[in-house]
């Protein structure tokens, strides 16, 4: 069963669906907030929160998506482009009404606290959340999380009546966007991660692209693009022993990244608290090869492993669980 609310926070009226245990039921005193993934409304792509909520609130979890500002069903004021909205997000923008839903949602069910995350954006938001929030925020789940600051965009094609007409500007013109996207920090990543439609290169030229990667990388070192602010917050997540879930698409863009993120940032600070698991044969959204279904499978095994009823106990760290080590899942 799924129900309807809203709650006022901050001059806002957020809009929501919550997932009630059902009746027969023992409800756990630990509930689930999904965020929203991106731009995209509370439901996730291809429905994955809404399923992740139904699975998890009939295992006992108390389930809640809300559209924060401006993003589905709520209104709010909101950036004149796409690329802004995302640097917002990387900047913490989502965090002060979060705050506030987090603590609004605990008042009115009761709970000893919330379980946040969600897909890229709502990663973000939600690490940011639980370093600023300990007591309310008792984990976080991170699908796909971006722990570099915003990819620039590319600047717009001029308008028609002033493109350059001759052979030679238009010859001159496919090159600057060729090289634009190829020979650059990101042009490099997307090529090397099989992300664009220059990564086919690799089927007929040998190119060394771990040892490519790893050039890009460092693993000692933060790259210059990294979110120095939300990788600080992580590791302090990380030191408290936050229980934190981290599911990537194995091979692309977040996947490398995050790993070279996550080795540079915690090389001397233990994390057994953090599960790790690499998603094979899938994208970005995690919406091809089955990939949806493995990450709620994961999700209500982390969650019954780390927030077990009263009187269940915590158990040991399930399979997977790793401290550096390559997985899969």
């Amino acid at each position: 069963m799924r129900e309807l609310f809203e709650v006022d926070v901050l001059g806002h009226r957020l809009w929501g669906t919550s997932h009630p245990v059902p009746a027969g039921t023992p409800a756990r005193t630990v509930g689930f907030l999904f965020l929203n993934p991106g731009h995209v409304p509370r439901d996730g792509h291809a429905g994955l929160s809404a399923r992740a909520a139904d699975r998890l609130s009939a295992q006992g979890y108390p389930c809640f998506r809300v559209d924060l500002p401006g993003l589905g069903d709520t209104e709010g004021p909101l950036p004149d482009t796409t690329a802004e909205l995302y640097r917002q997000v990387c900047d913490g923008g989502f965090v002060p009404v979060s705050l506030e839903l987090v603590e609004a949602l605990c008042q009115r069910h009761g709970l000893d606290g919330l379980v946040l995350g969600g897909l890229c954006g709502a990663a973000t938001t939600s690490t940011y959340l639980a370093d600023r929030d300990p007591r309310g925020v008792r984990g976080v789940f991170l699908f796909e999380p971006e722990f570099y600051v915003t990819e620039p965009v590319q600047d717009e094609a001029p308008p028609e009546a002033s493109r350059p007409q001759g052979r030679r500007e238009r010859w001159r013109g496919r090159v600057r966007r060729v090289t634009s996207k190829v020979f650059s920090f990101w042009g490099w990543m997307r090529m090397l991660t099989l992300e664009n439609e220059y990564s086919r290169l690799f089927r007929y030229v040998p190119f060394p692209r771990q040892a490519l990667l790893d050039l890009l990388l460092d693993r000692d070192v933060l790259p210059d693009v990294a979110n120095v602010p939300l990788v600080q917050a992580w590791q302090r997540v990380v030191q408290r022993g936050t229980p934190a879930l981290v599911l990537t698409a194995e091979g692309k863009l977040r996947d490398v990244f995050f790993e070279r993120i996550h080795q540079a940032a915690l090389a001397h600070l233990p994390h057994p608290n953090v599960s790790r698991f690499k998603l094979t044969g899938t994208n970005h959204i995690f919406t091809t090869g089955g990939a949806g279904e493995r990450a709620v499978e994961h999700l209500v095994r982390w969650a019954n492993q780390h927030f077990p009823a009263r009187g269940e106990g915590v158990g040991a760290r399930p399979e997977g669980t790793w401290g550096g080590t390559r997985l899969a899942g």
